[in-house]
């Protein structure tokens, strides 16, 4: 997807690092709304290379609290992932405050992991001891400046392939636990801890519950994109589950994610031989939104491109920027 794209809006948030310590809570306002119109910018892209995002169930609204969980077919799902936001959020337009909950290296992608690092996205390296802390940091920065936000945790920590499957068969081997073949056995101390802590907060609204699946092509990896291996459709369907319904104990949150998670591999069964979520599907989003998106951020990024050629100011702007995300000097938290 377009790397370019997300270094022009890391440089962007980064001209303004000061407000980070000044006035948090304009840095973030600014920094969330930054990033809801550059995921327009994919969206377009993805409706120019004819892919059809299809979402039903229910309306996500951008102004709750609230914890997303997926299953994680494939390492590139969070790229069709900000389509599908972007039609479940209608007619809200780019009004979401999403953060990803992802592995550690990823921050360190040039662009779209300092993108993502900037705009409090959060950043685990599976050693408990250490995420607890990272969590602990960011709920609380979060909770703090009293802005709703949603966070998208993938409760299986990686994506389904043969040698994850092989993992989560043994898994289920050694806890007698149903082996699944459309999902892998998910992890539940992160999403019980994140749950746990908003609730003592009195910062969560809801679970919303998101499955989704490829009925034609599943792209395994970034270089599929690169190609133009894209598949014609991708399916979301999404259950909103209010707070009173989620339990506030250690293990019984843990059972809960087990049982939503034996829920969605039999709706991926029924999917897959029918093709279809039993709900209907939604109406396609708004073309406006997008056109603009695409023309904005395009003569940005020729703009962009051109002043890398020909401007040595420019030039030394972005290998400053580059060097310092590189050593950790520049941070958000």
């Amino acid at each position: 997807m377009p790397m370019k794209n997300s270094s022009i809006v890391k440089f962007i948030c980064q001209s303004c690092n000061a407000w980070t310590t000044a006035c948090p809570p304009k840095f973030r306002k600014c920094g969330d709304l930054l990033f809801s119109c550059w995921e327009l910018y994919p969206t377009a892209l993805l409706k120019i290379f004819g892919v059809k995002i299809c979402v039903s169930g229910d309306h996500i609204s951008p102004n709750e609290s609230a914890i997303l969980v997926m299953n994680h077919r494939t390492r590139v799902d969070w790229n069709f992932l900000w389509a599908a936001m972007y039609q479940a959020c209608m007619p809200d337009i780019a009004c979401h405050r999403l953060k990803f909950i992802l592995k550690d290296p990823i921050r360190h992608i040039p662009g779209p992991g300092w993108i993502m690092q900037m705009n409090g996205f959060l950043y685990i390296t599976r050693r408990w001891e250490e995420d607890k802390g990272r969590l602990l940091r960011t709920l609380d920065y979060l909770v703090a400046l009293r802005r709703r936000t949603q966070l998208l945790i993938f409760p299986e920590g990686t994506d389904l392939t043969k040698t994850s499957k092989e993992k989560s068969d043994k898994y289920a081997l050694q806890h007698q636990l149903p082996q699944y073949t459309y999902t892998l056995h998910p992890k539940t101390t992160g999403f019980s801890y994140l749950v746990q802590h908003l609730q003592k907060a009195n910062y969560f609204d809801a679970v919303y519950d998101l499955t989704i699946a490829y009925p034609d092509y599943v792209p395994q990896s970034e270089i599929d994109l690169i190609r133009g291996q894209l598949p014609h459709e991708v399916h979301f369907y999404i259950k909103r589950i209010p707070s009173s319904d989620i339990p506030t104990h250690e293990l019984m949150l843990r059972k809960w994610l087990e049982d939503r998670w034996s829920n969605k591999e039999e709706i991926l069964k029924n999917f897959y031989e029918k093709k279809s979520f039993p709900t209907e599907i939604w109406p396609t989003a708004k073309m406006l939104p997008l056109q603009a998106a695409f023309s904005f951020w395009s003569i940005l990024t020729g703009t962009t491109i051109l002043l890398l050629i020909v401007s040595p100011i420019f030039q030394l702007w972005a290998l400053l920027i580059t060097m310092f995300n590189q050593t950790g000097v520049l941070k958000v938290f």
